[in-house]
């Protein structure tokens, strides 16, 4: 063996036993150039704990993902606006997709079975539910102010899940679909008419981007 390398080592050797072991680390660190790499942890948000509100305020992007959003999101929103019985906009920045359905198109009155006529309208959203986690998906079911609060949470409560099932029945990824029930706490119309309480009635759908997205 090269006696220059041996005597080069053991150089090294007594000099690191002369350093106390945090320099001796400092040392080696500098010497090849390395520095520790600090560990950012991401922080992960319980999305069935958060109001419709806060799941709407996430994720946060950053400029390289907004960039890859709005692309996807924009051409999205096009294909789903083709789909009759979907009213469709973009919102939160062009990031995030709002479709609303009538609840007539869905469901027959005071019914919670989905219709059968109401699949083409289904089935155009399983394109977006193929990934996990590549949308986050807020379902939202709404209904007049016509019967007590009791009824109406129930009714919207069977009716969101019965979307919920449809959904993961013809093969959809749900872990990141979210359903809530509004009853008939949220109209966008006054309840003094039939129209009004036809526009009452609606489901909400929240496309949000999510982490797959952008792998």
């Amino acid at each position: 063996m090269n006696k220059k390398f041996i005597a080069s080592a053991i150089t090294l050797c007594l000099l690191m036993q002369t350093l106390p072991l945090h320099a001796g680390s400092n040392w080696i660190d500098k010497l090849f150039k390395r520095q520790p790499q600090e560990v950012v942890e991401e922080e992960h948000y319980d999305i069935y704990a958060l109001e419709v509100e806060e799941n709407l305020a996430i994720p946060e992007l950053s400029r390289r993902e907004r960039e890859v959003a709005l692309k996807i999101q924009a051409a999205e929103a096009q294909r789903l606006a083709q789909v009759d019985g979907m009213e469709v906009e973009l919102i939160r920045n062009n990031e995030v997709i709002h479709i609303t359905i009538a609840a007539s198109l869905l469901f027959a009155p005071n019914e919670t079975t989905v219709l059968d006529s109401a699949e083409d309208i289904l089935h155009s959203l399983l394109p977006c539910l193929q990934v996990n986690d590549y949308y986050h998906i807020l379902l939202i079911m709404h209904s007049d102010n016509t019967g007590n609060t009791e009824y109406l949470y129930k009714l919207t409560t069977d009716r969101v899940f019965a979307i919920y099932d449809w959904l993961e029945d013809h093969g959809a990824h749900t872990d990141f679909i979210v359903p809530y029930a509004a009853a008939g706490f949220e109209p966008i119309e006054e309840n003094n008419s039939i129209s009004g309480r036809a526009a009452n009635r609606r489901l909400e759908i929240y496309l949000i981007p999510a982490e797959a997205m952008f792998r």
